[in-house]
Formats: C-alpha cells, structure tokens, sequence
C-alpha cells in the first residue's frame, strides 16, 4: 500500500464485502416462517417476550423456559416482538444482522491475530487473509441452522459477544496501560455471552492457549506459568473462569427446574465414548465438506456398541493429534487453532445431555469454526492472486449452498419432510407427521405414522399424533385407544394433557380419570398455560370452582394472551352468574386475534340477557365480521332483528345460520317463527 489512507481504504472495502457476503448468503431467511421446533416455545408462546414492563424484565431473569437461563435473549426476542409483533420476517432479518456484525467483529479479530502470529506479512496480505476468514465463517452453510433458525438467537447473541470479549482481550494485551480498562469491557461482553446463551463457558482455556500462541505472554509449558511474569497474566482468564462457573451453575439450575437433563450413564460408556469420538470428527469433516446438513443428526446406530466405527474414530481423532503435536513447533497456528476448536465444541459433545439424544448439530459449530476459518485465511495470506481467486470461488460455492441451505427452514412441513430425508430419525419422522396435523393435513399423516409405528413401535410420540388425527376425525374413541398406548410406553405430559381432555369432554364416568390425567400433565409442567387452561375449564365442568378459578388465574399470568383461558373463564364465572367478572374476561379475550370473535359472541350474549339490545348487536355484528361461520351468533343477531320487527333481515340470519349449521333446531324454529310476518 503506498499510503495509510489507502490501507485504511482497503481495510473498509474488505469489511463491506464480509458484511455484504454475510447478507447476501442469507437473505432468503427473510422468506421464511416460523418452525415448530422450538420457535413456539421462545417466542410465539413466550409470555415474557410480550412487553417491556418490570414485570417482563423479572420473567426474563427468572424464566428457566427451555431449560436454560437467557435473560438477553429473551430481551432480544422481546425487542423484536414490539416493532415486528410475532411477522417471522423481523426475527429473521435480526439475526442476519447479529449475524453479520460477529462477521465484522471476527475479520478485526483475525487482523490482529495475523500480525501477531506474521509480523512480517504485508498489510494488505494481511487484510486480504483476515477478510477470506472472516467470510470463511460467515457465509459457510454450518451457518444456516445459527442464522435462518429464529429461537437460534441465543447462539448469535452468545457468539456475537464472545468475539467481542476476545477482541477486547486482544486490545488489552496491545496496550498495557489501557489494558484494565479493556478487559473490564471484556468480562462485561463474556458475561452477556453467558446471559444468552452457556455454549462459551469454555472460553476461557481458548484464552490462555491463545496467550501461549499468538500473543506469546504464556509459555507452553504451565509450569512456568506461576512465576511472576505469567502470574499476571493469568489473572484475567481466572476472573472469566469465574463468570464461567457462575453461566454453568445457573444453566444446570435451569435445566433441573425444567428436568431437561437427560441421564446418559445408563446407555453405557461406549455410547458416550462414541458420541464424544463422532463429534470430534463430524464438526472438522462437515466444515471441509458441507453436504447432506440437517437440523438433527440422530444417535448413530454403532453409539454404544465397541464397533469399527467406534475405533476408527479414535485413531482419526488420535492420528490427527499427533499430527498437531509434531507440528507444534513448525506449525503453531495450526496447532493453537485446531485446539482452540476442540476447546470450544467440547461442552456440546456429549458430557451432559439436555433434551433430545443427538449424535451432532451444526449449530453447535458456531463458535468452533472460528479456529478453521482462521487457518482457511492463514493459507491464503501469502498465497498468490490466482489462489485468492480459488478461494473466492470456493467462498461463492459456500455462499450459494447457504442459500439453498436456508429453504430448509421456510416452513414446518418443509423441515421436516428434509430433516427426515437427509438424517432419517424417529423424532423427525413423528415430527413430519405432526406438522402435516398442524397444517390441517391429516389424512396425509397417516401414512407417515403407519410407517412410524412400524420402524419405532416403542415411540411414544407417533401414538400421539395418530390420535390426534383420529379425534379431528371425529373418532374420539379410537383416538383414546390410541393415546393410552403411547401412555403405556413414555407417560409424557402431551399424551396425558391429550387424554386427559378428550376423558373430561366425554359423556360418562371418566371425568375423575381425565382431571388426574391433566392434573398430572400439569405437575410435570407447570410452564405450559395452555394445559392449566384445560384443567381449569375440567375443573369449572366438574363444579369444583375455586380450583378452576386458581388455574385459569394461574393460565393468564403464564400467557396473558392465552384468550381461550379468559373466555373460557369468563363462561365459568357468567354460569355462576359473576356478570361483572364474565364481562372483564370477555374483555381480555380480545387480545387473541383467535377467540376474539367468540368472545365478541359472548359479550353479545351477557349484554343480551342483560336487554341491553344496541349493545349486544354490536357485539354480533362483529363476532360475524371475523367470523361470519358462527351460527349461534347468526341466530343471536336474527333474534334482535326480529324484536325490531325487521323479519326480513331475521330471516335471512337464520337462513344463513342453517346452512352453516344444518342441524341447528333453534335456527330452523325461529326461522319459521318469523315466516308467518313475511310478504307472500
């Protein structure tokens, strides 16, 4: 470069090609919907997301939802929810922002690691090396599952402000005096990273291996670290030490309260030997070729068993040490980079479980990767133009299959039918199923989950689903068969809520074996306000009114947007004959875009019997604006139509009643009533 500000021009020409690369590569995100893996939980069902009160701000700090502690992506998430309300859209383009700016973050990072791990390489080389990294890492399709994935948010947060802590370390260790103040700036973004989500509680050991190479403070051997030089050196990674202990002890607290921990000990030591193996080979493997990538991997079949595939494993990963070892000296970048990666997979390799049993997941590559992308841009610092262009080329490959990549998320159906395709599973296989039921696609369920039975007959999950398709069918018999089978292989709270409900809502005796069933579902989760619903609603049917009182309460203050829990309480208390209490709830309803035209109907009618005639046919009027199917609101609104003596218009209401509701008696009589006043 023949001037500084032409160095500091090209250093901006590369930062806006990583920033465009990082846009570009995901912008069909943007497209894409919301996916019921988890995206219902974080955000579309998360009461705490749904304003910006005090009362917001302490859910966040105390909500263990998921089995994690967030509190900063819940504030993110909360955030978006007041400019975008739940349009999938603003989540999205969110992310690829966060997204982005860790891109920007990471090319000053890799900037200042290449000087100083190549004090002698040119400046331009140098930012030409630290750009290739940084787009490396920002448009490589392992991204996608970070990026185009919503309730993923956690990982951009968690992975945004680790690269900031170690941007501020570095910035630290440049400059001595300021350097206090630099890692106070440091420890305060590890502490955010935490907050969002616990997968840098490793960071930390990266840290120190970085002070032995590049910054070179430490010397490889930590015997000499207690000496006074390097004593104060290791002053700043204890204090993040520290807030890394503190991130896992909140975190294991989260996911006791909410029983996400999963005991892997019974499965045996080759099975966790031989996930801890596949993971250390899948993350390298995928990162050189990224093909067949899917949201889940399924447990290999060979985990648990001392199998070839075990061994072969071990000597990849143990010839692949040694290699690093020998090349220590002669290679140290490639040794300190490869570490720093194994370092930072390692708390999502396996040594506790949470959740769902998997072999591997590409979003647990989000901040592993960074030690590759950085050896991708030290190959080609001193490489030659016709090799940067190669790289490039290479780069726009990656980029394209990012962009195909995110399709994958664009909806539930979608995602699911190719998370099967390409890691086929029990989980994904019910999951598809499911997402067919959701969408009103039952009958295309079925083959799906005849299938399923057939390959996972001991999985609880297809079970649910077909019973489900069976009560939408209108079998509620065959739908019971179908969740006391699933009951009698995984008690599961969805199974026994699913149950339990259909019991209460039968005719019969089995309304004391269908309030258990729910109050038990109710037990395990206590979080879950939909189920706290229908309890309270068994309750309110069985006479037992305090109780249905404290769970439709106890419903509303879990989601205050839950308007089938204010209606539904709102009827318990009219039945009572609470018209004042009735009309509040009835009032709250609204809030929910689906029971705001019930509710309407039922104000309608309270203002009704109440003879409050302008009033409720207001409230008519508007219930059949939403939702001009609702054939007792019809008959309602006929009603005071006909009181005025307008018949006409009556009878057509009636009219209208019986061909949404055939079988309705009243409509048919009332029609009949007002014929007699009709001209011939």
């Amino acid at each position: 470069m023949t001037s500084r500000s032409d160095e500091r021009l090209w250093r901006w020409t590369l930062a806006l090609l990583v920033a465009a690369g990082a846009l570009t590569a995901f912008a069909p995100a943007l497209g894409n919907g919301f996916v019921d893996w988890d995206d219902g939980l974080y955000i579309v069902r998360n009461p705490a997301i749904y304003g910006l009160g005090l009362k917001n701000f302490y859910a966040m700090l105390t909500d263990f939802r998921g089995g994690l502690w967030q509190p900063l992506t819940w504030l993110s998430f909360a955030l978006d929810h007041a400019v975008w309300g739940l349009e999938p859209c603003g989540y999205h383009l969110t992310n690829i922002l966060i997204h982005a700016a860790t891109a920007l973050l990471f090319y000053g990072v890799c900037l200042r690691l290449f000087k100083l791990a190549a004090p002698s390489l040119a400046d331009d080389d140098r930012a030409a090396g630290a750009a290739l990294a940084a787009l490396f890492f920002a448009v490589h399709p392992l991204r996608v599952e970070s990026v185009a994935w919503a309730t993923e948010r956690k990982g951009l947060l968690a992975g945004f402000f680790c690269v900031a802590a170690l941007a501020a370390h570095l910035k630290a260790a440049r400059a001595p005096r300021r350097g206090a103040r630099w890692e106070a700036a440091g420890l305060a973004c590890f502490a955010l990273s935490l907050s969002a989500k616990g997968m840098g509680m490793t960071f930390p050991v990266v840290l120190l291996i970085l002070e032995i190479y590049p910054i070179g403070r430490l010397a490889a051997d930590p015997r000499k670290w207690l000496k006074p030089p390097s004593r104060r050196v290791l002053v700043a990674p204890l204090y993040y030490l520290i807030l890394a202990a503190a991130g896992a002890l909140l975190n294991m607290a989260a996911s006791i309260d909410q029983g996400t921990i999963k005991d892997i000990g019974s499965l045996g030591s080759a099975w966790r030997v031989g996930r801890i193996l596949y993971g250390l080979c899948f993350y390298p493997s995928k990162t050189l070729w990224p093909a067949a990538l899917a949201p889940l991997y399924p447990p290999r079949p060979w985990f648990g068993l001392w199998s070839w595939e075990l061994f072969a494993c071990a000597i990849a990963v143990a010839a692949c040490a040694a290699l690093l070892w020998r090349w220590r000296r002669s290679r140290p970048w490639l040794a300190a980079a490869f570490a720093c990666c194994a370092v930072l997979v390692s708390p999502m390799l396996g040594f506790f479980q949470q959740g769902h049993l998997y072999a591997a997941g590409d979003r647990f590559s989000y901040l592993s990767c960074l030690g590759f992308a950085a050896i991708f841009g030290a190959a080609f610092a001193r490489a030659p133009r016709a090799a940067r262009v190669l790289a490039l080329a290479w780069l726009a490959m990656l980029g394209a299959a990012s962009w195909r990549q995110c399709a994958v998320w664009r909806d539930p159906v979608d995602f699911w039918a190719q998370t099967y395709e390409r890691a086929p599973g029990e989980l994904a296989l019910a999951n598809w199923a499911g997402s067919l039921i959701e969408t009103g696609r039952g009958r295309d369920a079925v083959p799906l989950l005849e299938r399923g039975l057939a390959a996972y007959p001991k999985f609880a999950l297809n079970y649910l689903n077909l019973g489900v398709v069976r009560s939408d069918l209108g079998d509620q018999a065959g739908a019971r068969v179908e969740w006391r089978r699933g009951l009698a292989l995984s008690p599961t709270p969805d199974i026994e809520a699913r149950l339990g409900l259909s019991l209460v809502q039968s005719p019969g005796r089995q309304f004391d074996e269908g309030a258990k069933l729910l109050e038990a579902a109710v037990l395990q989760n206590p979080g879950e306000a939909s189920w706290r619903a229908e309890l309270a609603e068994a309750y309110a049917r069985g006479g037992l009114l305090d109780p249905a009182d404290h769970e439709f309460a106890a419903a509303v203050s879990l989601d205050p947007h839950l308007g089938r829990a204010w209606n539904n309480w709102g009827l318990a208390l009219a039945r009572r004959g609470d018209a004042g209490g009735a009309m509040l709830r009835y009032r709250a309803a609204l809030c929910d875009i689906r029971t705001r035209a019930q509710a309407n109907h039922n104000m309608g009618n309270l203002l009704l019997d109440q003879g409050r005639l302008p009033e409720a046919e207001r409230h008519f009027r508007e219930a059949l604006r939403i939702d001009p199917g609702l054939a007792e609101a019809q008959i309602n609104l006929g009603n005071i139509l006909a009181r005025r003596g307008r018949y006409a218009e009556a009878a057509a209401r009636y009219r209208i009643a019986l061909k949404n509701d055939p079988s309705s008696t009243q409509a048919r009589a009332n029609l009949t009533a007002v014929a007699r006043f009709l001209p011939r």
